[in-house]
């Protein structure tokens, strides 16, 4: 009864009491929202490129179109290596930001402060680690956290937590890269840029060499054992190898390389890359020959590593344009319906879509014939693909029209080059000489970003041209005769080093010039390296000894005191440069844009808008609107109508409307962006950061920063 006398004394006060107890339940609901909305908002970045489809979109909305003016750098985190060139995409995960040095050392930071927790050196005792790093994977099995990278051949394992090598993964925590393959371990110099991914306990990787073939490989994520091969150059019996006209390059040829990244469907159970040409560029003589998997876009069997589908871009590419990027993995419309699609990018502007299921070709492709090679030995493959739809994001054929008009000296320079060259679709190197566009992109190996809630899709490109003039370097008169003086000369030519430093030694951007290594190195020193290779130059370890000997001496331009055994007077075809169709300002030669940043709508195949992306201080002071520039690293896009991206020569970072291709901030780094940022929030915070170390293929001044921005 003590209830109802209760009830009876509250009567008078029951609105107020019914007040309250409304007051209490929506308090209580906003509570629930407020800590379901913040479980959405603290957002980690856990796989390079963000999602394993690397997508590079990001949910977090906090950083908006309408505040994204109010962005401030709130870090800087110094890794104390500034030979730059960083291009590690950063993880974050838990608050915790892990990411990678030039050396190769791995480091965690607190992702809200920048404060270093830990840093891993993979070297061990008499190694130096160095080269290109593009990311990291991140494995997790309970309490079981790890790290998984490449540093020079090796496959490594850390703690996550402590970064402590993992003792039982492989020999030490770490496995051999060059290991079981089709050479002896010590001929393959196999390395790996890319960031692992993984499919379920199953680390995959893909490999690049100059020296041999390359491979894509899946090991077990707890032991490190190898589980499967698949070899992008096929071996007898293997599909794909009736393909070469050589029987034996399975074995002693190299490239194919698998540089850009992969892909991974977890719910498919599929993994997916795409590959290089094979060695050497510009001149590989022989029978007609497709050369599979050359420039192809590969689908395999993650769990067992055997060839679902493929399609190749470039028959028997001569013109090293290499598919740069990873296939996106990406849900659109076509002709209606929505497909599991995938989105291959190419350095030459044009975009391949794909049923990611089945390998059925999405866009319009048809095969059409291309000019012959004059290069005797060389037989040029008869037809190459070409895409109707997709549009391209990036020019596809240098004309008249492309031709810079800065001044009129600089139109009237590019315009007495341009007509003593070759130009046009596919036109294979000669000696007259071809002008071209892409073997810096179009795409590089950052890819894109792709918007799923839009079907968009945002691509920076580049859009200068190259001038390639080949000589034979067997030819007794002429300017290749002159070559022949130093047999050693002779071998620079022949083993592609002009691509890197010049015809002259003189160096190429970040690439060193090798004039001034008299007093600095010894021969063997120099024999050491090109067999070995340092940093981000790849061992040649397929290059004879005498041929070594001889290449050592020149570059140290001593006289030649070797006798190369074998030499073959047949003609042999090299470019007498690798050069960018510039003016005598080093402004590219063809009219701007020279770097953009796209957005397709890949529902309908349209450009929705391309905005040139960097610009030259020294133009601009003329009145020359932004022209773009080169550049190098990737874009990523929110939810909250963004796309972040740095990469460009004037070393800044912008954030685009996603829409209107508007920008809207922008942001001096201290030294360049090139890589692709990351975006993630903690404690209700979302940032954006970046590697920011300069150097590279753009060769401007290098540090060692992380720079990360948020709201003020």
């Amino acid at each position: 009864m003590a209830y109802k006398v209760l009830f009876r004394k509250l009567a008078p006060y029951k609105y107020a009491i019914a007040f309250l107890s409304f007051s209490l339940l929506v308090f209580s609901c906003q509570r629930i929202i407020s800590n379901h909305s913040k479980t959405i908002q603290n957002l980690d970045w856990a796989v390079t490129s963000g999602d394993a489809g690397v997508t590079r979109y990001s949910q977090a909305d906090q950083i908006t179109k309408e505040n994204v003016a109010r962005l401030k750098p709130v870090w800087t985190y110094h890794s104390g290596n500034t030979k730059g060139n960083v291009q590690c995409n950063p993880l974050i995960i838990d608050g915790v930001m892990y990411v990678t040095t030039p050396a190769h050392e791995v480091v965690a930071v607190n992702a809200t402060t920048g404060q270093e927790i830990w840093k891993y050196n993979p070297a061990r005792p008499n190694e130096k680690m160095g080269g290109i790093n593009r990311g990291l994977a991140f494995w997790r099995d309970g309490e079981n956290q790890r790290i998984l990278f490449t540093a020079n051949n090796y496959l490594c394992a850390i703690d996550a937590r402590t970064g402590k090598t993992v003792d039982t993964f492989g020999q030490n925590g770490r496995v051999d890269l060059n290991e079981g393959l089709v050479r002896p371990a010590s001929d393959m110099k196999i390395t790996s840029p890319a960031s692992p991914v993984i499919y379920k306990d199953i680390v995959i990787l893909g490999s690049m060499s100059w020296s041999a073939p390359a491979n894509v490989s899946g090991f077990d994520i707890r032991t490190g054992k190898k589980l499967w091969t698949f070899y992008t150059i096929p071996k007898p019996g293997e599909f794909g190898y009736e393909t070469w006209d050589n029987p034996h390059f399975w074995k002693t040829g190299a490239g194919v390389n698998v540089w850009g990244g992969l892909s991974v469907d977890p719910q498919a159970g599929m993994v997916y890359f795409a590959t290089g040409q094979p060695k050497d560029d510009f001149y590989r003589p022989g029978k007609k020959g497709s050369q599979l998997y050359g420039n192809s876009i590969v689908a395999l069997n993650a769990t067992t590593g055997k060839r679902v589908w493929h399609y190749q871009v470039i028959h028997r590419d001569l013109w090293d344009l290499d598919l740069p990027s990873a296939p996106i993995l990406a849900d659109f419309s076509y002709k209606g319906k929505k497909v599991p699609g995938v989105v291959q990018l190419t350095k030459t502007g044009t975009i391949f879509l794909f049923n990611r299921l089945t390998g059925e070709l999405l866009s319009d492709v048809e095969e059409r014939p291309v000019p012959a090679s004059s290069l005797a030995g060389e037989s040029a493959y008869p037809t190459q693909p070409y895409v109707k739809w997709p549009k391209p994001f990036a020019k596809q054929v240098v004309t008249e029209a492309d031709l810079t008009n800065l001044s009129p000296e600089a139109h009237a320079d590019a315009l007495a080059r341009f007509r003593s060259a070759d130009t046009g679709w596919y036109m294979p190197p000669s000696q007259k000489g071809v002008i071209y566009y892409g073997i810096h992109g179009g795409a590089e190996w950052s890819g894109g970003a792709y918007d799923p809630t839009t079907g968009m899709l945002y691509v920076n490109a580049n859009e200068l041209a190259w001038h390639i003039k080949m000589i034979d370097i067997n030819a007794k008169e002429g300017v290749a005769g002159a070559l022949q003086q130093h047999p050693g000369r002779r071998v620079y030519l022949e083993k592609g080093c002009v691509g890197c430093h010049g015809a002259e030694r003189q160096g190429n951007g970040g690439i060193p010039a090798l004039t001034s290594l008299t007093g600095k190195y010894k021969k063997a020193d120099i024999v050491q390296l090109v067999k070995n290779g340092r940093g981000a130059m790849p061992a040649f370890s397929q290059i004879p000894e005498d041929e070594i000997q001889a290449l050592a001496e020149f570059l140290l331009n001593m006289d030649s005191q070797t006798v190369i055994k074998k030499e073959n007077r047949q003609p042999v075809y090299r470019a007498a440069n690798y050069t960018k169709f510039l003016d005598k300002d080093n402004y590219p030669a063809t009219a701007p844009p020279w770097g953009t940043l796209n957005a397709i709508n890949l529902n309908t195949g349209e450009i929705a808008w391309k905005k040139p992306l960097g610009e030259y201080a020294a133009l601009v002071a003329k009145g020359i609107p932004p022209t773009g520039t080169e550049n190098f690293g990737g874009c990523i896009v929110t939810k909250g109508g963004l796309v972040f991206i740095a990469a460009t020569r004037d070393e800044k970072i912008r954030a685009f409307d996603k829409d209107t291709g508007t920008i809207l901030w922008e942001a001096q780094l201290p030294f360049g962006g090139y890589a692709t940022p990351s975006t993630y929030t903690v404690n209700d915070k979302q940032y954006v950061v970046i590697a920011a170390t300069g150097g590279g293929k753009l060769g401007t001044k290098t540090g060692d920063t992380y720079v990360a921005f948020a709201l003020d």
